[in-house]
């Protein structure tokens, strides 16, 4: 159980590096191109992975549709992800990666007809809060909400959010249906593949201008991959709701080195409104 835990802590943290290396290398990369590199560089460290356990038994009936939904989303979400750090400041984009379980709700609500419980409502008024205090600053008492909604970034990371809160649950279907280290090698190769097409036709000139900066490109594959390893293996010690909630408490390091790293302003503001926003998905989600 230790061993899950401190996996699961790791999981958070390399997701934190993630955003803000990200953030770092899409000043030289645009979107598409980062999100193929994404997988591309993180498919050797899979397939370790994968190496490292037995094949499973596959239901592939469940298996090809829960990963072909998967895939097409996921498709879109990751471009969208890198463009939203490349627009804003990792305090207006990585603590909304925090809010798939606030979509899940009207999902749960229009298909099952369930409501959030006591616990749920004080989780959204905690996410309320932390959105609301981003933009505290503002001149009133709506402005920080406006203002929220005006910055490209945060509107982005919105819609991941959103397409996260989506895939989660075919995604459940995927990784039951095989194994983690099956379904990661497999979404992996199926996303580096789909992208390379694009990449390869709209922007040629970035494979020659990726073999001038392969190092950085490697370093994202191996942070990507490194948060694979000790996300799937920790899905062997722990519940997936608690490897994901370690996940998503990362985003609290994004924050911090974006104060660090590139300049961010008003830092213990920013970390209490993530605080808020953590705290009230893990109360929506336990």
């Amino acid at each position: 159980m230790t061993t899950g835990y401190l996996l699961a802590v790791l999981t958070g943290v390399l997701f934190g590096v993630q955003g803000a290396y990200g953030k770092a290398i899409s000043k030289y990369f645009d979107a598409p191109f980062l999100a193929w590199a994404n997988f591309a560089f993180t498919v050797p460290f899979v397939l370790f992975l994968l190496f490292l356990s037995p094949i499973p038994e596959v239901d592939w009936v469940s298996f090809v549709w829960s990963t072909m939904i998967s895939f097409m989303v996921n498709l879109i979400a990751w471009i969208l992800f890198f463009r939203a750090l490349s627009l804003s400041p990792l305090y207006l984009t990585m603590p909304f990666t925090a809010l798939t379980p606030l979509f899940t709700i009207p999902i749960a609500f229009f298909l099952l007809g369930e409501l959030p419980d006591f616990r749920g409502v004080i989780g959204i008024l905690l996410i309320i809060a932390g959105v609301y205090s981003i933009q505290a600053e503002r001149e009133s008492l709506i402005a920080p909400f406006i203002h929220l909604f005006k910055e490209k970034g945060t509107r982005l990371m919105l819609i991941v959010a959103v397409i996260w809160s989506l895939s989660a649950t075919v995604e459940k279907v995927a990784v039951q249906s095989s194994s983690p280290q099956f379904y990661a090698v497999t979404i992996h190769l199926l996303l580096a593949v789909a992208y390379f097409p694009y990449v390869y036709r709209k922007h040629p000139g970035k494979m020659k201008q990726m073999t001038d900066k392969l190092l950085w490109l490697i370093m994202l594959g191996a942070i990507s991959g490194t948060l694979a390893i000790c996300q799937f293996t920790a899905l062997k010690y722990l519940d997936v709701s608690y490897v994901i909630a370690f996940k998503r408490a990362g985003v609290m390091l994004s924050v911090f080195l974006g104060f660090v790293f590139f300049g961010e302003k008003r830092i213990l503001l920013h970390l209490l409104a993530t605080g808020l926003i953590i705290s009230g998905a893990l109360m929506i989600m336990f």
